[in-house]
């Protein structure tokens, strides 16, 4: 599937179907590594039911033998057979950071931590695992899903998400990711996520902070810096109605406060970057702003990738299963962001990720090739990685630059024999 395929080639598909023990006992012809494919699939055509993306499918591959008895139901078999955890571990096998170097703030990479809803079908076995808004007698709207994510400030990677349901707040998610937030990163949150055992528990993975916080928290000042900061002693709370918790230690901090644009209204930041003279205060409170970034990243998925206001599947397995697939989708089109940028010189401001959405729905069909893996366990075809086998990126930078992104024989060339499948009906 193009740049689908160019993320998530079919070794890698083949390890973690393995690794999970969804492999196939006999052959299928929807075998697991064909599903994985087909629910990434649906995503860039979330207005096609299940028939027509396996035709989209199916157009790219005219040596597969035919799909007789294939219908919308032992395609929802399959899917349920595949599971989550599936697209959850190929998401953090294919996730990593794309930004440059020089979009290090002082060698640290900065990321951004937060949450959002997605509403799914209202079945009743949603509703029980996710949960909707409004009381227990008088529920409102479809229940939602609430996905917590770390995505990268610059290039907008999703690194790392949890789902969870409506009633579980963001700050008790967050505590299931790890991925990529580790040492040599700056991770920046609001004030909804904060808690002083998350504090702890990401500083031992060698993380740093810039939170922001209420202005009631951080007042136990401990020592002035000349920029205008201060030290302070942040405690737990002790009239926690938690009754039995174990209490988080202490924790020394470096709170920072400012006012925007002449406002009356205080931001208050804490950091765990102590060193006012390395990181000037000025700076953080200008660096604290990317973290909106992650909005957008949410935007691009719930707005422009995924299409329409409610996901399609009926289960809360098939939700996960979904959820993660878009992530894993919404990956690829930042990974080929990036190359378009790096060949145009450019940077990831200045490229546009509906026109790359564009791209990978154009290069499913005359690109797509899934047959179930040979019977002796060996994969006689070749990495896309390698044969290049679709250079989407051709398309979002000039026309120079193509020539350095594909050999003569593949670039720009059109898909032989296209073919169009058409309802009678």
């Amino acid at each position: 599937m193009g740049a689908l395929t160019r993320s998530c080639p079919p070794e890698l598909v083949d390890r973690v179907v393995n690794e999970a023990g969804r492999s196939e006992k006999r052959r299928r012809l929807l075998s697991a590594r064909f599903t994985v494919y087909f629910v990434l699939a649906m995503c860039p055509f979330p207005q096609a039911d299940y028939l027509e993306v396996l035709r989209l499918v199916k157009a790219g591959n005219s040596g597969l033998r035919a799909w007789n008895g294939v219908n919308k139901s032992s395609l929802s078999r399959a899917r349920q057979r595949l599971g989550w955890t599936v697209m959850q571990e190929l998401f953090r096998a294919v996730a990593r950071p794309l930004g440059r170097e020089d979009d290090l703030f002082h060698g640290l990479r900065v990321l951004a931590l937060d949450g959002t809803l997605l509403a799914v079908p209202d079945s009743a076995v949603n509703n029980d695992a996710f949960g909707k808004s409004g009381s227990a007698r008088s529920p409102m709207g479809y229940p939602q899903a609430r996905v917590v994510a770390v995505a990268e400030c610059s290039f907008h990677a999703v690194l790392d998400a949890v789902v969870g349901g409506f009633k579980e707040s963001e700050r008790i998610v967050s505590d299931a990711l790890g991925t990529h937030v580790a040492s040599g990163t700056l991770l920046l949150a609001d004030r909804g996520l904060w808690g002083l055992a998350g504090w702890h528990r990401l500083r031992e993975q060698g993380t740093h902070l810039l939170w922001r916080i209420e202005r009631r928290k951080g007042r136990r000042v401990q020592d002035v810096l000349p920029d205008g900061s201060y030290l302070a002693r942040i405690e737990a709370n002790k009239h926690s109605k938690a009754a039995g918790t174990v209490k988080a230690p202490p924790a020394v901090v470096r709170v920072i406060e400012y006012r925007i644009g002449g406002q009356a209204d205080i931001v208050r930041l804490i950091t765990s970057l102590i060193d006012h003279e390395q990181y000037p205060a000025a700076e953080l409170a200008a660096l604290y702003a990317r973290r909106w970034e992650i909005e957008l990243v949410f935007d691009e998925i719930k707005t422009h990738q995924r299409g329409r206001p409610v996901l399609r599947s009926q289960t809360p397995d098939g939700v996960r299963q979904e959820i993660y697939a878009h992530l894993i989708v919404h990956h690829a089109t930042r990974d080929l962001l990036n190359e378009a940028a790096r060949l145009h010189q450019s940077t990831a401001e200045r490229t546009s990720f509906t026109r790359a959405l564009h791209v990978i729905r154009r290069s499913v069909p005359p690109r797509a090739a899934f047959p179930p893996p040979p019977a002796n366990g060996t994969d006689a075809s070749v990495s896309p990685r390698s044969a290049a086998v679709c250079h989407p990126a051709a398309g979002l930078v000039s026309a120079p630059a193509r020539s350095a992104l594909a050999s003569p024989a593949t670039a720009a060339r059109p898909p032989e024999n296209p073919q169009v499948t058409t309802d009678s009906r």
